[in-house]
């Protein structure tokens, strides 16, 4: 049975950064509209991880249900592969896939697809990546410069997309630390794009309110022309995400999220790491400098803004990590199916 005709089921812990990495490989498998269940947590609580995942989801017996009716499943993270294993023991003829180094043994899953700085040793079912998977394709930046051409043509000149994340158990990121990343920025901008430049700037849920309050007083001083997208905004559920990764000449991003790195490398733009590089846990340290090896990020000189050349060469071609995993996860299938037909 070809791939194609799989009935492909999502499971989602709710997080966008995970989900994101599964439907991009789904989208790549040739699955367009996918069903993504999302599990609702009972428990909240530190002993997530040791509790037997049947005490820990509200709607797993509604997931179970339709998982019966599926032959591929598709997670990403911790928590899900956990889910992925239970619902493998109670129907073996699954073929899961668990995106992110997954909990128990490799073995308990037909494919596996994990970042090479994450350390796990090579196995037959396991697939080593530069970074995540993710849904960036040609024709999806395409579109959504097309979509948003209208509503950003007046930033003019020179394009960098700054998008931040924010504190987390990696680092804090402060109102100073907007308001000198702006600055900085602005000292860049002025000293060398002649001919204009413009920001296209992005928050997220983890910036947090005094940040993002620091960073809009920031860009108002600043006289560069810029666009702020927030996610607490009324219009925030259309994300022009995608258009700025589309649009931009080069993208500066916090070091805290890969997940937003790995989505810029895959467009095939220069990055800008926005850090402590010091401070950085040591698998983000081995990822960037792979990154750093292909011409792909450089490290934002804090102190010296005007150090920072805003003309960085874009690599040749972008990271092709999801449509590796998507030709890895079809010869598992072809070897473990055939020519079979699923009942």
């Amino acid at each position: 049975m070809e791939i194609t005709r799989a009935r492909v089921l999502i499971i989602s812990d709710g997080r966008t950064g995970s989900v994101n990495q599964s439907l991009g490989l789904a989208a790549m498998l040739g699955f367009k509209a996918p069903e993504v269940l999302e599990l609702r947590k009972k428990i909240t609580s530190p002993l997530l991880r040791w509790l037997p995942v049947s005490m820990l989801y509200s709607n797993l017996a509604g997931i179970e249900k339709t998982a019966g009716k599926a032959d591929l499943l598709i997670g990403a993270g911790h928590a899900v592969s956990r889910v992925l294993r239970h619902l493998k023991g109670q129907q073996p003829q699954l073929f899961t896939v668990a995106l992110m180094r997954p909990s128990g043994k490799l073995a308990a899953y037909d494919v596996v697809a994990v970042p090479r700085h994450d350390g796990l040793q090579p196995a037959e079912n396991l697939i080593h990546t530069l970074g995540n998977c993710n849904r960036i394709t040609k024709d999806l930046l395409a579109q959504e410069a097309d979509r948003w051409g209208k509503r950003l043509q007046h930033l003019k000149g020179y394009k960098m997309a700054v998008l931040l994340g924010g504190t987390s158990k990696h680092g804090a990121f402060t109102p100073a630390d907007a308001t000198a990343l702006i600055a900085g920025l602005t000292q860049a901008i002025k000293q060398q794009a002649t001919q204009g430049a413009s920001l296209l700037v992005s928050t997220s849920r983890r910036t947090g309110p005094e940040v993002t309050a620091a960073l809009q007083a920031a860009l108002a001083l600043s006289g560069v022309p810029f666009y702020l997208w927030q996610p607490e905004a009324e219009n925030a559920r259309d994300n022009p995400y995608f258009a700025y990764l589309a649009l931009a000449d080069t993208v500066l991003i916090t070091a805290d999220s890969t997940s937003m790195i790995s989505e810029a490398a895959t467009a095939g733009k220069p990055i800008y790491i926005y850090g402590n590089e010091a401070k950085l846990p040591k698998k983000f340290k081995a990822f960037y400098a792979a990154l750093a090896k292909q011409g792909r990020v450089f490290f934002w000189a804090s102190a010296k803004p005007e150090q920072n050349p805003l003309g960085l060469r874009p690599p040749a071609a972008g990271v092709l990590d999801t449509l590796l995993v998507a030709g890895f996860v079809r010869a598992r299938w072809q070897k473990r199916f055939g020519n079979k037909n699923l009942i």
